[in-house]
């Protein structure tokens, strides 16, 4: 055999020995790798937490684990998503929950959530919103930390009132009655009125009635009464002609007081303040109020007349003004039989002292 030839086949075999070991030996890398779980390799993973990222190296696959391995803590309603973008990098995000108060019915209730509504809290709060009630923020508001809902409770009620319409008094004057009788024509009936009220409820509280209308279902029938106007004869029955009366009452005259009226009586022949002879016609008064010499009328109000009388004498009752006039009486038990009445003074002129 030639030389060549001989070379040429042992470079062959030479050659796949070598190969041969190259496999071999590559067979037994990837079977060690294969065998330990890639015990050498990690990946890149992205926490964020509250908006802040960071970037860790692990070859561990449950997320969990590896939050746990960082040191992140979840609270029980905090959220955790996982993602992988377009290069195959994970990415975990941590939503961390927060508080929203609810003010309702006089509590406030404390409501933890990741993300929502005013709406959604409110419904894992439990609250069931009547139809007029009001919710501050509105209802699609995202809800922030710490946020306060307030809802305020409004309720509309209505309701009839039934009350009376008074009946009013009517006189009518009989000049042939004596004074102070009365003769009732027509009883009086209180008429009725209907209202329609709408009541405002804030937060359980009445806070405004509006009337939404008023109806009268009953008119009321008026009281007649006839009284008598005419009064009784004058004690002192000696009216100058220049008076003129009316119904028992002066025509003309320049005003009239009233007041509180006494009687007295006096001895033959006494005089007055004035220095006029005290007899009927003549009465005491306050000279301050009534001039003496002032030409009176009296009439009580109960129907008595006294009648003409002249401002002429005065007492310690009239100036302390206790008392408006006292009236001369012809005698004792004429003063008392008088006692005391409330008077019109109906002044015809004014006297000078």
């Amino acid at each position: 055999m030639k030389p060549q030839i001989v070379n040429a086949k042992m470079n062959r075999l030479l050659f796949r020995d070598k190969v041969i070991k190259v496999c071999i030996f590559a067979a037994i890398v990837f079977s060690v790798v294969m065998m330990t779980g890639y015990r050498g390799f990690k990946r890149s993973v992205f926490i964020t937490d509250n908006g802040i990222t960071k970037e860790i190296k692990t070859n561990e696959s449950d997320i969990y684990e590896i939050l746990a391995d960082e040191n992140y803590e979840l609270g029980e309603e905090d959220r955790v998503s996982y993602a992988k973008d377009e290069n195959n990098e994970g990415h975990i995000t941590i939503q961390r929950a927060f508080t929203v108060n609810v003010k309702v019915d006089g509590e406030t209730r404390r409501v933890t959530m990741v993300k929502g509504t005013v709406a959604d809290i409110l419904a894992k709060a439990e609250v069931t919103l009547g139809e007029y009630d009001e919710v501050k923020p509105a209802l699609d508001t995202e809800t922030t930390e710490d946020m306060i809902i307030n809802i305020t409770r409004v309720r509309y009620s209505q309701r009839t009132v039934v009350q009376d319409i008074p009946f009013e008094t009517e006189f009518v004057d009989d000049p042939d009655l004596a004074y102070g009788n009365e003769t009732v024509l027509t009883e009086g009936e209180n008429g009725m009125l209907v209202s329609k009220i709408k009541d405002t409820y804030i937060n359980g509280k009445l806070v405004r009635s509006e009337t939404l209308s008023e109806t009268v279902e009953k008119q009321p029938v008026n009281e007649v009464i006839e009284r008598g106007v005419a009064l009784a004869t004058p004690y002192n029955n000696n009216t100058p002609d220049t008076v003129k009366l009316v119904n028992g009452l002066p025509e003309s005259y320049t005003r009239i007081i009233t007041g509180k009226s006494t009687a007295y009586s006096a001895r033959a022949g006494a005089r007055t303040a004035s220095g006029r002879y005290a007899v009927v016609g003549t009465v005491a008064v306050n000279p301050n109020v009534i001039p003496y010499g002032s030409e009176l009328y009296i009439v009580s109000h109960d129907g008595l007349v006294y009648g003409y009388a002249i401002a002429a004498d005065t007492g310690l009752g009239m100036m302390e003004g206790t008392v408006l006039v006292d009236l001369f009486m012809a005698s004792y038990q004429d003063s008392c039989r008088w006692g005391a009445h409330t008077v019109d003074i109906y002044v015809l002129s004014e006297g000078h002292g």
